[in-house]
């Protein structure tokens, strides 16, 4: 359950909703650093986020909305909300569904609010104040 929240908010990671969430963004950044250099860019964020995708799109129809989730919202219906205020971030037609052209095209506020100094790359000093920052806000909830 908990991992389904994980996981769409990491495949939007977009705005305020997903700042609501619980998680290890430590694990999102470690899966982005595509060449294991210590460095993650622009572009390999956006190609581990595409990989999520795939993953995200339990029912194959090519787009992640709520039927990908139906455990999630039986078992936790408060991650409904939080599920569905994610997707609208970056559902641009509106039909509560995120296609992977909407993915592709999605804002990365998390990929940019890590790269402190705006220059395209995470680099490890950057994911570690971001994890600092991550899990203190996790403390004071």
């Amino acid at each position: 359950m908990k991992k389904s929240l994980i996981f769409i908010a990491a495949l939007i990671a977009t705005s305020p909703a997903h700042a609501q969430m619980k998680r290890d963004v430590g694990a999102i950044f470690d899966n982005a650093d595509v060449n294991a250099d210590g460095v993650i860019t622009r572009a390999e964020f956006q190609q581990a986020r595409a990989a999520r995708f795939d993953k995200a799109d339990r029912n194959r129809d090519g787009a992640v909305g709520r039927d990908d989730f139906k455990r999630l919202a039986r078992l936790r219906p408060g991650a409904v909300e939080r599920l569905n205020a994610l997707i609208s971030e970056a559902d641009v037609n509106g039909d509560g569904r995120v296609t992977r052209d909407e993915m592709a095209n999605a804002p990365m506020p998390m990929f940019d609010r890590a790269d402190t100094n705006q220059d395209g790359r995470i680099d490890q000093a950057e994911i570690a104040a971001f994890k600092a920052k991550a899990a203190e806000f996790r403390q004071q909830r």
